[in-house]
């Protein structure tokens, strides 16, 4: 199972609670009524608040909508029954001690598994392309993270991170929105009504009731729709200037208004190589010393070995959502040749199916759960119960 960064979880809470309060870990059972899944988030939902299970640091941090998410992907969408499977759960590259071993007590405590392996998505991304030894760089939702991966052990010293990513383009292209037209509207607050053959008018909806995250949720889809459609990566460093020979493309929104886009839509791509483009969309509060994508992957390079350092140039590996982004490869693999040594020869490749790319650590996950020298590797329930899950770190490390 691959753990989705941008999944979410609707929770209604009882009357005088609030639902956004973290679990505390003290163990006692929730009042909180919780719904997951695209499908029990997509309709509208009065009085519901939406929250991921990941925290800032793109690691856990609700454990029980951690099982609330596990629970719907096990026994809604597989069907399945966990406490007759052996699970690999794939896990953030970054991942802390104590997150992976609580993800442990959760499996076998909760979900009564008989076995589990837990991989790092750098190593299953590798695995996905038969490589055991490449650098890996996941352009995710929430954070792009390069590591370096060395006979299929994920180096931890050279793991970097940074917060440009997905969810960063998502608020921009709802900043160009907001800026060239009213604030976007979220699917269920209006519906479309045919005045006459081929001419709609927009009905608002009442949405009373509705919370402020369910609605920033269901705008923020309509933004990454918008920026999946339009968003373009420039060959090169884009200039403002250069931004009167950029052909305006139309974009129609989901109300049927449309929006006139030209250098807005390289804008947008820009900002991860040059976080500065942030002035161009006041909703960003980025930090003042975050990093481009570009510095992020010759930081991972550079605190790899001397010796392994020509494998990582030559063999880079882009995986992920944000990946997906139109040139997107292409350019970044210039800036980081511009960025390396002179003798440095840098080729960064990426799965050409969409699906591939995006799922990649599923993929890798699938590979290496069917070579048959992996069947040795499952940390046991019975181990689980006599080293306790400490023994994670020592079976999958």
């Amino acid at each position: 199972m691959d753990n989705v960064g941008s999944q979410m979880v609707g929770i209604h809470a009882p009357a005088g609670t609030n639902g956004m309060d973290v679990d505390s870990g003290s163990g006692k059972p929730s009042e909180r009524k919780l719904s997951v899944g695209y499908q029990a988030l997509s309709a509208k939902q009065l009085g519901m608040e939406v929250q991921s299970p990941f925290g800032p640091d793109d690691l856990y941090g609700d454990w029980e909508l951690v099982e609330a998410m596990y629970n719907h992907a096990l026994r809604d969408r597989l069907g399945v029954k966990p406490e007759e499977f052996a699970l690999m759960l794939a896990e953030p590259t970054h991942n802390s001690r104590g997150a992976r071993e609580r993800l442990v007590e959760l499996v076998f405590e909760t979900f009564q598994a008989p076995a589990l392996f837990v991989a790092k998505n750098a190593m299953l991304s590798a695995f996905a392309t038969a490589r055991q030894t490449a650098l890996v760089v996941d352009a995710g939702y929430r954070s792009t993270t390069a590591a370096a991966v060395q006979d299929g052990y994920v180096l931890q010293k050279t793991v970097t991170r940074t917060s440009l990513a997905g969810q960063v383009l998502n608020h921009a292209a709802q900043a160009v929105a907001d800026a060239k037209y009213t604030p976007l509207r979220p699917r269920f607050a209006f519906k479309r009504q045919e005045v006459k053959s081929g001419e709609f008018q927009v009905v608002p909806l009442d949405t009373t009731g509705i919370t402020n995250s369910f609605r920033m949720y269901h705008i923020e889809q309509v933004a990454s729709d918008m920026k999946e459609a339009v968003c373009r990566t420039s060959e090169t460093r884009f200039f403002e200037a250069e931004g009167v020979n950029v052909p305006t493309v139309v974009y129609e929104l989901p109300d049927g208004q449309e929006l006139y886009l030209g250098p807005e839509r390289f804008r947008m791509a820009e900002l991860l190589f040059q976080p500065t483009f942030a002035s161009h969309f006041p909703v960003l509060a980025l930090p003042p010393d975050v990093r481009s994508v570009p510095e992020v992957v010759v930081e991972t390079i550079n605190k790899c070995d001397v010796d392994l350092r020509k494998d990582m140039y030559s063999g880079a590996i882009l995986t992920g959502g944000t990946s997906l982004t139109h040139g997107l490869k292409e350019r970044l693999e210039k800036e980081v040749s511009d960025l390396s040594p002179p003798a440095a020869k840098v080729k960064m490749v990426a799965a050409s199916n969409q699906i591939e790319r995006r799922f990649s650590t599923w993929i890798g996950g699938s590979i290496l759960s069917s070579l048959g020298s992996f069947q040795q590797l499952w940390m046991s329930k019975k181990e689980y119960a006599e080293h306790g899950a400490p023994m994670i770190n020592r079976k999958c490390p």
